[in-house]
């Protein structure tokens, strides 16, 4: 019995992910130990954060309407 090996790597990528990008607000064992819903939460917000990021970027880039 255990998680399949895939899993494992998703779940502490998501896990890796979350700490670095917290900046230190969030270590590694508290994210861990997180409620899978909370974890996955923070997960998806921060894969938002980043694109949103990187659409700011790409409209800089290309010349479009600056804020």
């Amino acid at each position: 019995f255990g998680l399949p090996l895939e899993y494992k790597t998703q779940l502490h990528e998501q896990i890796f992910q979350i700490s670095f990008n917290s900046q230190g607000m969030l270590p590694f064992s508290e994210v861990y130990n997180m409620p899978i819903y909370l974890r996955t939460f923070y997960f998806k917000r921060l894969v938002k954060h980043f694109k949103e990021q990187q659409a700011e970027y790409d409209k800089i880039k290309s010349g479009g309407p600056r804020r």
